[in-house]
């Protein structure tokens, strides 16, 4: 078991949430890339974005509202509040632990469920490392507590994943992982 604490793994149909991720970064830029997998209702909310959020949002693979969420005046704007309220999930990947632990409770309140980026113990879901093939989805995490360990674990699961199907080395199964 992975601490107190232990997470369910668990595979949703997210084709028809709409998630929102607030924030820019290079953090949710990495989240939206595996998100794009599986759902086309991203909406990112942040003043600025990376380039390649930059891209998605030209592609019109990513909604962008260019807004502050946690300003100094702590209101936040009908457009954001309108996307945050109607939200399946939002991931709150803000360089701005405060603002993240208000969108916490602000979603905690009305039952949406997020991901704090910056404190695993307040996340209701951890994201993890993602791998697809063909029809094999693998999702990883190592409890929040070692993100290089569960990038090493998706490589090789690549890996074996790029090598199943192939003719078997040394009398292996062809479809051993």
């Amino acid at each position: 078991m992975c601490g107190k604490k232990p997470y369910f793994p668990m595979f949703i149909d997210l084709s028809e949430k709409r998630i929102v991720i607030v924030g820019g970064g290079r953090v949710a830029e990495r989240r939206v890339e595996t998100l794009l997998k599986f759902t086309e209702d991203i909406t990112v909310i942040s003043p600025k974005v990376t380039e390649k959020l930059q891209e998605r949002v030209k592609e019109a693979k990513v909604r962008w509202i260019p807004e502050e969420v946690c300003g100094e005046d702590k209101a936040w704007g009908d457009e954001t509040k309108k996307f945050l309220e109607g939200a399946d999930m939002v991931l709150a990947a803000t360089s701005n632990s405060t603002c993240n632990e208000r969108l916490m409770h602000f979603c905690r309140e009305r039952g949406i469920c997020i991901n704090v980026s910056h404190r695993k113990e307040l996340c209701d879901f951890y994201f993890p490392a993602v791998v697809v093939k063909d029809n094999v989805t693998v999702g990883i995490t190592s409890g929040g507590l070692d993100h290089a360990q569960a990038r090493r674990v998706r490589e090789q699961i690549e890996d074996i994943l790029e090598n199943t199907g192939r003719a078997p080395k040394d009398g292996a199964p062809e479809d051993r992982i």
